[in-house]
């Protein structure tokens, strides 16, 4: 995304969140940037089109806040987590205003179709996430449990959120974490110790959990890369394949592997691998669920 329209996506979600939707004008929008009126539909046709954008940038936004950060990486998974949970929490905290526009102005017509695709796609990743950690955090004896617990944690979560929002509450973002944490060992603790039948169960689709040896195949495609010479490939790109290769393999070894890195990373390998090599490529990405 360029510079420029990242600028107006920002602007808006300050005006949005002001004065609200509808009462906010195009020419405001362009009046905080300091642009010509008649440019910002170089980028948008219109407000609808800004606001599902400006809704989009929100999603993703708070999707950056479940990332490891690179010193985080050598804490437990519950640490992790703990703190992606604060994080999360303190998002949405700072961005009450912009919820409560879109909360009060829901008539805003932004097409059925690309509201139901965003929803889905942040409730879907959402709830992998959560899944994920359940998993690291309390092993494979709770992989039967663990939708079941990512549905029970996301309710106290969005309630939480929900209270604060409309009771105008402020939180502090550690307390919410550790009380959250501790309601997900209540209800994993009751799962495991009594067993039971789940209500909302489904195969596990994260990365840790895959299926199939895709550590090994992915080795064995490394050592081809490494066996190969100059007549089939150029050095400048055999350099990058194994340096790709080794990030893939490192971000995949983490106990919550980032699946953006992830998909990057592989995309990457693909734009550079010859159709010799892509067979044993396209099998890893295929234990790995990527398309």
């Amino acid at each position: 995304m360029s510079t420029r329209k990242s600028q107006i996506i920002e602007a808006a979600m300050r005006c949005f969140s002001r004065k609200g939707f509808h009462a906010t004008s195009i020419q405001e929008i362009v009046d905080e940037l300091g642009m010509a009126k008649g440019s910002i539909y170089f980028y948008f046709k219109g407000k609808e089109e800004l606001l599902l954008a400006v809704i989009w940038h929100f999603v993703e936004q708070m999707m950056a806040t479940l990332a490891v950060l690179p010193q985080e990486r050598q804490l437990s998974p519950r640490d992790q987590f703990r703190l992606q949970l604060v994080r999360h929490f303190e998002y949405f905290q700072n961005n009450w205003d912009f919820l409560k526009m879109l909360m009060q102005e829901t008539q805003v017509d932004i097409g059925h179709e690309q509201k139901a695709k965003l929803l889905l796609e942040m409730r879907n990743r959402l709830l992998l996430w959560k899944r994920q950690y359940i998993l690291a955090i309390y092993g494979e004896k709770a992989a039967v449990y663990a939708q079941d617990g990512a549905h029970l944690l996301g309710g106290i979560l969005n309630e939480t959120m929900h209270a604060c929002l409309m009771d105008k509450r402020k939180m502090e973002g550690e307390r919410v974490g550790e009380y959250l944490l501790e309601r997900l060992d209540d209800l994993m603790t009751a799962f495991i110790g009594r067993p039971a039948s789940t209500l909302l169960y489904t195969p596990e689709e994260s990365f840790p959990h895959a299926d199939g040896d895709y550590r090994a195949v992915l080795l064995e495609f490394v050592s081809v890369v490494e066996e190969s010479g100059p007549d089939e490939v150029v050095p400048a790109h055999r350099a990058d394949l194994l340096e790709t290769s080794g990030r893939l393999l490192e971000e995949l070894a983490q106990p919550i592997p980032d699946r953006i890195a992830v998909r990057s990373l592989f995309a990457y390998l693909r734009e550079l691998c010859i159709p010799a090599w892509r067979p044993k490529l396209e099998a890893a990405g295929a234990m790995l669920n990527i398309e």
